[in-house]
């Protein structure tokens, strides 16, 4: 399929893309893959398909990560993995909920089996990349290799600050934002900045510690 086509070679110019940026040769790549140097040639040159674990692999070589990107975002996960194949399929599942598509119809969107779209989700399997990325763009997402691990770690520890609070979370805070921002935070499990932002929307004054805004505790009366 032509569609398939165009992802390998998509993937293929960016490891290309990567291992130049590392200066590692083909061979260099393929030695600490546990992949051949021909493999790594035909990969990259888009003649190669590749599954999720090798691609996981060969992106962890190179300094990055694979990642579902969603609304020019990355997803957001708060969870531990067993491996990137569950982190990547799992993300997938979640999002294909949040979109209230059911697994039998997306099972036909992609023209598989459900019982397959069942063992893929569940990331029992491992599957082909030209897959996994055909899932993600039905999806309104895309699979990437992320460069520089540091900077996206820093840019989902930022996008986790900035979460949203729930409609519970908001009736908590307009019942109790009289008390300190440590209660706040410690009951709410939320960052500073995700308090105090949503405060502001409301019109709510923050009380800051005691310790930070220097004043002795209140009295109660």
């Amino acid at each position: 399929m032509e569609e398939e086509e165009n992802i390998r070679k998509k993937i293929g110019e960016r490891i290309k893309e990567l291992r130049s940026g590392k200066g590692f040769s083909k061979q260099k790549l393929a030695n600490l893959t546990d992949i051949s140097s021909a493999s790594v040639a035909r990969m990259e040159a888009g003649r190669h398909s590749v599954g999720i674990d090798t691609l996981a692999k060969i992106a962890k070589v190179l300094d990055c990560r694979l990642e579902i990107v969603e609304n020019g975002k990355l997803r957001i996960e708060d969870r531990e993995w067993k491996n990137d194949r569950e982190r990547i399929l799992v993300q997938l599942k979640d999002i294909r909920v949040e979109r209230n598509i059911r697994q039998h119809k997306f099972a036909e969107m992609l023209g598989i089996a459900c019982c397959n779209m069942s063992l893929i989700e569940s990331a029992k399997r491992s599957s082909g990349v030209e897959l996994v990325s055909r899932i993600a763009e039905l999806l309104g997402c895309s699979l990437e290799i992320i460069s520089n691990p540091e900077r996206s770690a820093m840019a989902v520890k930022k996008l986790k600050n900035c979460r949203e609070l729930s409609p519970d979370e908001i009736d908590f805070l307009k019942a109790n934002h009289k008390k300190p921002l440590s209660f706040l935070k410690e009951k709410l499990e939320r960052s500073e900045m995700d308090i105090k932002n949503k405060m502001q929307k409301l019109n709510l004054r923050c009380i800051l510690d005691d310790k930070k805004s220097g004043r002795h505790p209140r009295k109660r009366l």
